[in-house]
């Protein structure tokens, strides 16, 4: 394994904000402040894929097609995509717990929007709201949990916390249509407002690591303030996933039905409990023995997923294709995001999420226009073979990682 990969940084104690233990504990994970996010990202995120998967028959029953639900669905991702560098330059300018805060209360506003409002111009706002949310939260909670994780098992905090929203990608949908069956869209949108409020409550109570005097604020401009130069070979990883990502989410349906295959609802939740398996263990690898030791195999079980699906004909092998390309994804994603904040240091943290997350952006929308292409002209085995070989691309990233890795290594461990 390349050295600057395996290699975890030591972080100098004098200079470090990392230094600075306002979770209480010296070396450990499991903090009063680490169960409080992982508690609002679970309930977060059980609100957002009880929305997900269920406006769409609220569009419909609005008077909307299915050209109306792509347009409503597709505002939270231009949003977020416009929001995210201005979320990162918040996020290392005035710390972390105000954006996770607004991102959050942005995502409540949200379900007020979808309540008040019956119309579509109301789905579009709350979508809106969404995009805003999610820009922030999804950048300063991750570096709120890089901050409080030690050093020595930041792969694993970042993989345990992941796992909830792998979890509340399990349970949303189900909570969903529950919730509809037995009520209507009325409770459900009160239902989503309670639970992103309640998340909104267990952030309040979160302390911050990185001591105010400490900041240094700069002003926003388009050389600090869009991306962060360190965290690109990463973003390239995630852009490469994702691609990958596009493709699984935007054509299995498409794929799986004229073959008779099982409702690709099943493929979406065997697919999530190999991510949530895979997160609660990957971290724990990927700090005892490299980065590079979980996210290879990652990648390259992907890839295999990918590769395999145009010979899925039977129930079994199509779910076996879920099961690895899940596994995979659940122990790349948040090894991934160790990785990064490996590579920048730590006032670069908030900037260097928002990168990576516009990586993902970029590449799951990219993902489902290229190869909507592909298979257009070419049909779905080629297509999957296309999005394999995308994904399998990240690893580039990997190896260009590992200067960045070392500079940063000996930069925080260079004596003040």
């Amino acid at each position: 394994m390349p050295p600057g990969i395996m290699h975890i940084p030591k972080e100098s104690e004098s200079n470090s904000p990392d230094a600075v233990v306002a979770a209480g504990g010296k070396g450990q994970l499991f903090t009063r402040d680490f169960g409080l996010m992982t508690t609002a990202n679970f309930a977060d995120f059980i609100c957002l894929q009880m929305l997900v998967a269920t406006l769409p028959l609220y569009i419909i029953q609005l008077g909307g097609n299915k050209a109306t639900v792509g347009m409503v669905a597709s505002v939270m991702g231009i949003t977020a995509l416009v929001f995210r560098p201005l979320m990162g330059w918040l996020t290392d300018t005035y710390r972390r717990r105000p954006i996770i805060l607004l991102g959050l209360s942005f995502h409540t506003l949200a379900s007020v929007a979808y309540l008040v409002g019956a119309s579509i111009p109301f789905m579009m706002l709350g979508r809106a709201f969404h995009g805003i949310g999610s820009s922030g939260y999804n950048t300063a909670s991750t570096t709120y949990v890089a901050d409080i994780a030690p050093p020595k098992r930041r792969a694993e905090g970042m993989g345990l916390f992941s796992a909830t929203s792998a979890l509340g990608q399990i349970v949303g949908p189900a909570v969903g249509f529950m919730v509809l069956k037995k009520y209507n869209f009325t409770h459900l949108f009160q239902i989503t407002a309670g639970l992103a409020f309640f998340a909104v409550m267990m952030a309040f109570f979160l302390r911050e690591k990185q001591p105010l005097k400490t900041i240094k604020r700069q002003p926003w401009t388009l050389r600090n303030g869009l991306v962060a130069k360190d965290a690109l070979p990463v973003a390239w990883i995630i852009l490469c996933i994702g691609l990958g990502l596009g493709t699984v989410q935007t054509f299995v349906a498409l794929f799986a039905l004229p073959r008779g295959l099982p409702n690709p609802g099943v493929f979406f939740t065997v697919q999530a409990i190999g991510v949530l398996i895979s997160r609660t263990f990957s971290g724990y690898v990927a700090d005892r023995h490299g980065r590079a030791s979980v996210l290879i195999p990652g990648i390259l079980l992907m890839v295999l997923g990918l590769v395999l699906l145009p010979w899925a004909h039977s129930s079994l092998f199509f779910l076996c294709t879920a099961a690895l390309y899940g596994i995979g994804y659940g122990s790349a994603m948040p090894t991934s995001m160790a990785l990064l904040i490996d590579c920048v240091r730590p006032e670069q943290r908030g900037l260097a999420s928002s990168t990576y997350w516009l990586g993902l952006d970029v590449g799951v929308a990219g993902g489902a226009m290229l190869m909507g292409l592909v298979s257009q002209h070419f049909g779905f085995g080629p297509m999957w073979i296309v999005a394999a070989c995308c994904t399998l691309l990240a690893l580039a990233g990997l190896l260009k990682a590992r200067p960045i890795v070392e500079v940063v290594n000996k930069s925080e461990t260079a004596p003040a």
